[in-house]
């Protein structure tokens, strides 16, 4: 299939200054005129994927933001763990490595693994300043396209407000014949950033096409844009960014005015609920749906399809990932290079039973955090503490995998010992996490689980290819995808935003807008339903399951059961770590260190001993926001620091 992302530099277009403090544009000596570059449609549209190539990669473990937060644990040996250009999200957290002088994942002024925004965005203003010009393409063609570079531009400063707080809003570019005045700017007030994005994003809405043709999957559409939008507004509803006096009461501009709204605002999320709306019947109005498995399953399932109680489940959910282009899938990242060895499915793929030492399309070390074992619920569908019938005091204590009970039929080895933790767990468990004497449907065969010291598959074999946690991650990882060449990758679009996400966004926004309701417990339980979970307000009313009867009946009970049901559906996508962050609850999560099972252990009894495996730190308020490189406010004294970094 082609893909329209192919991130296309086009040099003649990156005619920027090495600092994005400056502001400027020149043209390099050598290079065409920018007139030249619009001279034919195909030259504009080589432009129009410049534009999109400064899209953050989200398939790269070591340039990437989905390794901040306490998801994921990759290797721990000095080669990774001391090395500041390895795994760059998980060391945003750790003590010392985050500096003011050479910011981490610096999106920026782009380095350190950041995508560098200021530049992309100054392309894109050449690009909407250019497109007109050019003389043989039909005016619809460049409308949409004006459209698409329209959006990104907003993505980009909303990629930049979300990590920054206020930043410089970039309207158009300055010329090089401008004064210093003009090229050093003010950092604006958090709800003129938000406000000048939405308005971006409705100018793309009115102009951009509905849907893509199968030759062109990855650029940018209307359902995408309405789905970006509510989400932007989603956040500027949040608690960081609405009425947060505790952490940005004394954070002031110039002028001693605070970049932050100090008032708490109700009526955003009234904006942020109805943009849901049309975002999602926008979506609906296209063909999505939840995504089920619809296909008879692999020859090796057969047997037991009908007696699991989970099987048809986990097709669902597995395949609702990796299945390319599916029904599901609003936004998709279609520019995966897994030959580089660092994308998320290499990285997290196990290696094959039969032939341990083939390292190829399997690097086995990128794992899960112990605690994303315990975020999942029971088979029930409430959090381990919350049921009467899961036996939590000893979740770690050992036992054997029962014979007979047909519930985890083919996801769990019977007779074999494990921990209590690992039994009467939700279908999207046993998808999703690889848990000692699971079972793992990867290489394209059966793999029954065996991750102690010195097992394959899924142990430490390998002197540094090993689950640090003893836990692994089968989400993003095909089943068919094998170890015999790179040609035997299955490739698909990494999510960016799915349909179930939209459903979670308006269960959120309608709460916290008009407290619960039907409405907000039916958006959750088309979630649960397909996860093979019994609806919201079922499971809540029952006193035989749950301590806490009727948690769903006030807001702040169900805002909880949103938020674990977000963390769970969405979990090692990219949207824990900014999710905890808007909520404004990272203390609770992030300065808890990383713990895992003793993998360096063969008894049954030693392996299944919890351990820090890293430790992080999470200072409040500063964390909450990236710093801004020393080096740009020296370029630019009009910038103020984040709060916090100042040294």
């Amino acid at each position: 299939m082609t893909k329209f992302i192919k991130y296309i530099k086009v040099l003649a277009i990156l005619f920027l200054c090495s600092s994005c403090s400056d502001y400027l544009d020149v043209v390099p000596d050598n290079t065409v005129e920018v007139e030249n570059l619009f001279e034919t449609e195909i030259k504009a549209y080589n432009a129009l994927a410049a534009c999109y190539s400064f899209l953050p990669y989200n398939d790269d473990v070591n340039s990437n933001m989905l390794l901040a937060g306490d998801e994921y644990l990759g290797r721990l040996d000095a080669d990774y763990a001391g090395d500041s250009g390895r795994l760059r999200g998980s060391k945003i957290m750790r003590n010392g490595w985050q500096t003011a002088n050479d910011p981490i994942l610096n999106y920026w002024s782009g380095r350190n693994g950041g995508s560098g925004l200021y530049d992309g965005i100054r392309v894109c203003n050449t690009f909407l300043e250019n497109i007109d010009n050019v003389p043989d393409m039909a005016e619809a063609d460049k409308a949409d396209w004006t459209a698409q570079v329209k959006f990104l531009k907003a993505y980009y400063h909303f990629y930049l407000l979300n990590k920054y707080g206020p930043i410089i809003l970039v309207e158009e570019n300055v010329e090089a014949s401008d004064g210093i005045d003009e090229v050093r700017q003010f950092r604006q007030p958090v709800d003129v950033c938000f406000d000048y994005i939405v308005n971006l994003l409705d100018e793309s809405i009115a102009d951009i096409s509905e849907v893509r043709s199968i030759s062109f999957l990855g650029q940018i559409d209307k359902t995408i844009v309405m789905s970006v939008k509510a989400k932007v507004l989603m956040y500027a509803a949040s608690p960081l960014y609405n009425g947060n006096t505790e952490f940005y009461g004394s954070f002031l501009d110039e002028n001693g005015q605070p970049y932050f709204n100090l008032e708490e605002d109700p009526e955003k999320w009234k904006l942020a609920l109805d943009a849901t709306e049309e975002a999602i019947t926008q979506a609906l109005s296209q063909g999505k749906r939840l995504y089920t498995y619809e296909e008879q399953v692999k020859d090796y399932d057969l047997a037991d399809v009908e007696v699991s109680g989970v099987m048809k489940h986990v097709y669902d959910n597995k395949y609702s990932i990796v299945e390319e282009w599916n029904s599901e899938l609003v936004w998709g990242f279609s520019n995966i290079n897994d030959r580089s060895g660092s994308g998320f499915q290499v990285a997290t793929n196990m290696r094959s039973a039969t032939d341990p030492a083939n390292t190829r399309n399997a690097w086995q070390w990128l794992g899960a955090s112990y605690r994303m074992t315990e975020t999942f619920y029971t088979k029930n569908g409430v959090p381990l503490e919350e049921d009467i019938t899961f036996d939590y005091e000893n979740r770690l204590a050992i036992t054997v995998i029962p014979e007979d009970d047909d519930y985890y039929r083919g996801f769990l080895q019977p007779l074999e010992r494990t921990v209590n933790l690992h039994l009467d767990r939700e279908p999207r468990f046993y998808a999703w996490l690889a848990t000692d004497r699971g079972v793992w449907r990867a290489q394209d065969a059966i793999n029954n689980l065996k991750m102690r010291n010195a097992e394959v598959p899924g142990g430490r074999a390998h002197a540094t290819d090993f689950y640090w946690t003893g836990i692994g991650i089968k989400k993003f990882v095909h089943p068919e995808t094998t170890s015999n060449s790179w040609t035997t990758v299955i490739h698909y679009a990494k999510p960016i935003m799915r349909l179930a996400e939209l459903y979670l966004m308006r269960a959120e926004v309608r709460n916290e807008y008009n407290g619960p309701s039907q409405q907000v417990y039916s958006d959750l339980n088309v979630i649960r339903r397909r996860a093979g979970l019994p609806d919201v307000e079922t499971v809540y009313s029952n006193a035989q399951i749950v301590n806490t009867v009727g948690k769903h009946l006030d807001k702040s009970g169900l805002r909880s059961i949103i938020q674990q049901e977000r963390l769970i559906e969405l979990s090692f996508e990219g949207h824990r770590y900014d999710d905890i962050r808007r909520w404004k609850r990272a203390s609770e999560f992030f300065t808890l260190p990383i713990l895992g099972w003793d993998v360096f252990k063969s008894l049954t009894t030693e392996f299944y001993s919890l351990q820090t495996k890293q430790t992080r730190q999470w200072i409040t308020p500063r964390d909450y926001l990236f710093p801004l490189e020393l080096n740009e406010l020296r370029l630019n004294p009009k910038l103020i620091q984040n709060p916090g970094w100042d040294r």
